[in-house]
């Protein structure tokens, strides 16, 4: 539900600067990047916050609620990748959401063989805290696509077929409508000639 009131608020402030034609929000990277970035520090708190309240001394519901936290960070983070995905590959989308997702399954499926030994030798306060390292440097990640993600897309050949797409629509649309002012203005001519030819 937190997430869902940021995801709301922040769909509130995107749709304002659409309406008085903001640059930023022109950018794919700025318009979906930004509840990543913001969501990031929430799994990264998470993480030390469980770890470290995990004892026999500290009521069970301090651990619990890192829980909350946690949420908050991953449903921001899936809703913000899931839309920049879509915004960025377009036709491709289908695609770029079954590979996001089978990476995601992949290390979903592999990393769990690792849970048991990695918190046998390191203890939950290490092992939490070795994760939350993790994903502080990972925190960094939509930062980074935020800064240079028009030129990674440049070099992508999805994306540069997408612009040459692009391209073409708009190209064609034009074509239509000129094809389209071209006839109407034929038929203004007809009717005058037609109409000139009545009254003689």
């Amino acid at each position: 539900m937190l997430a869902g009131i940021i995801y709301l608020l922040y769909d509130r402030i995107l749709r304002h600067a659409r309406a008085r034609n903001a640059p930023w929000c022109r950018s794919e990277e700025m318009r979906r990047l930004p509840l990543a970035c913001i969501a990031g520090p929430f799994i990264v708190a998470s993480l030390f916050w469980a770890g470290w309240t995990a004892k026999p001394s500290v009521h069970w519901i301090v651990p619990v609620l890192s829980g909350v936290s946690f949420g908050v960070g991953y449903l921001l983070i899936f809703m913000a990748l899931l839309n920049y995905l879509v915004d960025a590959y377009e036709i491709f989308a289908a695609s770029a959401m079954a590979a996001a997702s089978m990476v995601r399954s992949l290390f979903g499926a592999v990393l769990p063989f690792a849970a048991r030994p990695m918190y046998e030798r390191l203890g939950v306060p290490w092992a939490c805290s070795l994760l939350g390292f993790l994903s502080l440097l990972m925190c960094g990640i939509p930062f980074a696509f935020v800064v240079w993600g028009d030129r990674i897309r440049a070099n992508s050949k999805f994306c540069q077929y997408l612009l040459q797409r692009k391209r073409e629509e708009a190209a064609e649309i034009e074509r239509r409508e000129r094809d389209e002012r071209r006839r109407e203005g034929g038929d203004d001519q007809e009717k005058d000639v037609e109409a000139q030819t009545s009254v003689v």
